[in-house]
């Protein structure tokens, strides 16, 4: 496969995660936050921005400005308007391997971004943005053979959300001795409702929902799972010029399935190793492997 094109079909994987994840967080933490989320809504936006890899808001930090950052600024490159166009201009670049549901489904998503959201009004925005994220997941997952294509479009998903899910974990949003701070993480994350099937008549404990988060190796939005499943894709697709990077990855893997979940500082910073070797192993593809060659002279 062209490196062009498996780096175009890496990142609408990534984009269209970025959408899905900034989304959620976003409409747990600030639009709808709830008793896990503590402090003020300066302090809130500045974490959120951070776990998402977004400039700084200035001096104004109030809701609606975070909600406007990191959704609907399309110069901001961790927004969702950002992430939306990205995803919809590396698929047109690829179209001779993308196929023309998840081009279309992509298209109409890019066609129909808002350019103002009132606050009041975030939720359903945001509830929408999941929605046209999970059609493009679904289109590929249902009709994409099980090649290269499909290798990088699940790689950038999976890094994408294995980053942003350490991100959070290691930032100041989760309380790792708070209950109600794991729950709040868990619907962030979407796996709120999954964790909860089985426990209606039981309390929730800051390590169940810890470990259900980090090691639930069944739940796609786990770390475990995340990180399992990246691994998978780099053995078939991850070239030799990558091997520090992923050689990296795999120890912070191996660190997180031993976190002593009990001790919050370990937590954290297994959490935050984890990020930054996913974060290396992208810019190590970005620079090595998708980057155009320099024309012959």
């Amino acid at each position: 496969m062209l490196s062009r094109l498996a780096g175009s079909v890496f990142h609408v994987g990534s984009a269209v995660e970025r959408a899905d994840v900034v989304a959620r967080m976003l409409d747990v933490y600030v639009v709808r936050p709830d008793a896990g989320v503590t402090g003020e809504d300066a302090q809130v936006g500045s974490a959120l921005r951070a776990v998402v890899g977004a400039a700084a808001g200035g001096r104004v930090r109030e809701r609606a400005a975070t909600v406007e950052a990191l959704a609907l600024d399309r110069h901001e490159p961790a927004s969702i308007a950002h992430a939306v166009g990205v995803a919809r201009d590396h698929a047109r670049r690829a179209r001779e391997v993308v196929s023309t549901e998840l081009w279309d489904c992509l298209d109409v998503t890019r066609s129909r971004m808002p350019r103002k959201v009132a606050v009041d009004r975030a939720h359903e925005f945001l509830s929408w943005v999941r929605e046209r994220s999970a059609l493009a997941v679904g289109v590929v997952e249902g009709d994409v053979s099980r090649d290269e294509v499909w290798e990088f479009f699940t790689l950038g998903r999976s890094l994408l959300r294995c980053g942003l899910t350490a991100r959070l974990l290691a930032s100041p949003l989760v309380d790792a001795s708070s209950s109600a701070s794991w729950t709040t993480a868990l619907r962030a994350c979407g796996a709120g409702e999954a964790f909860r099937r089985g426990r209606e008549h039981h309390g929730v404990e800051a390590q169940d929902a810890a470990h259900f988060l980090l090691h639930e190796g069944h739940s796609p939005r786990s770390l475990a799972f995340l990180a399992a499943r990246a691994d998978d894709c780099l053995s078939d697709v991850a070239p030799a010029c990558t091997d520090d990077e992923v050689r990296a990855f795999r120890s912070a893997r191996g660190e997180l399935e031993r976190v002593d979940i009990g001790v919050p500082a370990e937590v954290r910073a297994v959490a935050d190793r984890l990020a930054s070797t996913v974060a290396a192993v992208i810019a190590a593809f970005d620079t090595r492997v998708f980057a155009a060659a320099a024309p012959a002279r």
